[in-house]
């Protein structure tokens, strides 16, 4: 199994652009994950779609639930400048004993930068009945990215059932 964190962009009402959400789901495969995601964002938002993910190995939880040393962390940094409208963001892992731990490392390795968020993945996998993979010095493998663009397919609607209307005997 594999913890994804997949980049949903479309359009909300009163919005006049796009806009992005940053979602995590658990799925066996890439197959499984865009399945989903259709399943779960399309209609969502007015032209839903899949702008990216980050991969994450996991594996079954271990019976005593806990496991030591620091936890993978991933933290959403943010920018703005006074050339552009929007704020730039960009996301860092890192391993840290604590959430303030993680905040404060992320903040020192990106001078110029705020952090909107940070987020422990390993309760995020434990929350799920995984763990996250770690190798023999158990450290996470670095997370795979795949920037991709997939549309989701509108759900349809479906066409309200309608009695039959009886022939009217006068004009038959």
């Amino acid at each position: 199994m594999k913890l994804y964190l997949v980049e949903i962009g479309g359009m909300r009402d009163g919005n006049l652009f796009e806009c992005h959400e940053v979602h995590a789901l658990v799925a066996a495969s890439e197959e499984q994950l865009l399945r989903d995601c259709q399943s779960r964002f399309a209609g969502a938002m007015r032209a839903a779609h899949l702008d990216g993910w980050i991969e994450l190995e996991l594996e079954h939880l271990a019976p005593d639930n806990r496991r030591d040393g620091p936890s993978f962390f991933v933290a959403e940094l943010g920018r703005n400048s006074a050339s552009a409208m929007r704020e730039q963001h960009d996301y860092r892992f890192l391993n840290a004993a604590s959430l303030r731990e993680a905040v404060q490392a992320a903040r020192q390795g990106a001078p110029g930068w705020h952090v909107d968020a940070c987020v422990n993945l390993d309760d995020l996998a434990r929350e799920a009945g995984y763990a996250l993979r770690r190798d023999l010095f158990g450290e996470v493998p670095n997370p795979r990215s795949q920037a991709r663009y997939v549309r989701f397919l509108e759900p349809r609607a479906e066409a309200p059932l309608q009695a039959p209307v009886p022939a009217d005997p006068v004009q038959a």
